[in-house]
């Protein structure tokens, strides 16, 4: 049985990675008049670098030894799976914002394009697990699982009752928390970026990169050695640290385009 507590965190979460960046769209919107459309490209932009291209490739990487060495050693792993991700989405932002946001760089749209990339990676990331981890869940607790269970590859159904069944049931609840606060570190990416094309400024797209890097590879090392509680502490003094840039960088940009202007 799956305890209705973990099945309670898991709607939690849910509600979390889709109602949060769906909020944040409607509230700049009010506030910013932000562009859907920019919204729209972010939300693609992580969908191709990521979905379409970076994870077909890391998968091709599977048979070969020097990637096999790298997947033994967990600070390895670490860094090079968490530069390849700063790179691929860094980088994928720049060109959406060269190519198709051209006429669209303002600050408010940093936001917008931020709210889109995170929002869609928290939908694809935990949305569509906890949907299949709610449904599994109830299934389970309803005895019709194993009508299913046939037909899955031997030893996954085992894997999955005993995975949700022995889990900590607030681990489910902070995999919602823990969106909430990639999503302002990636609404901060994108405004760092946004700001290195807007005025041709090319040290920040390195700047972004390496601070997705410094996102996600001490999460990977803390997670794997003090816990997914240290983990999430970390990601939320990031989080933190990134909202005070957001709010600082508008003035950042005010300035730079009054500079431009003298």
């Amino acid at each position: 049985m799956i305890s209705s507590l973990s099945i309670t965190f898991m709607v939690i979460s849910l509600l979390i990675v889709f109602i949060f960046p769906i909020g944040l769209w409607i509230y700049f919107y009010k506030k910013e008049k932000i562009s859907g459309i920019a919204v729209l490209v972010g939300a693609l932009t992580f969908i191709i670098s990521q979905i379409l291209l970076r994870m077909p490739l890391l998968q091709l990487l599977q048979g070969q030894s020097w990637y096999s060495a790298i997947l033994n050693n967990i600070w390895l792993t670490s860094l090079f799976l968490s530069l390849t991700a700063g790179i691929f989405e860094e980088v994928g932002r720049s060109l959406s914002f060269k190519l198709f946001l051209r006429r669209k760089l303002e600050w408010k749209n940093g936001i917008a394009f931020g709210i889109g990339h995170g929002g869609i990676e928290a939908i694809t990331l935990i949305g569509l697990t906890y949907v299949n981890n709610i449904v599994f869940s109830l299934m389970i607790n309803l005895g019709a699982f194993d009508q299913i269970s046939g037909t899955l590859t031997p030893g996954l159904s085992e894997y999955i009752v005993n995975t949700l069944a022995n889990a900590n049931p607030v681990m489910f609840l902070l995999g919602g928390l823990e969106r909430v606060f990639a999503i302002i570190a990636h609404i901060a990416f994108s405004i760092i970026v946004l700001y290195g094309v807007k005025y041709k400024k090319a040290i920040h797209l390195v700047y972004a990169i390496l601070g997705h890097t410094l996102l996600n590879a001490p999460t990977v090392i803390f997670s794997h050695y003090l816990g997914a509680w240290a983990a999430e502490v970390y990601i939320l003094i990031f989080a933190v640290a990134a909202l005070m840039f957001i709010k600082k960088s508008k003035r950042l940009f005010i300035n730079s385009s009054k500079a431009e202007q003298i």
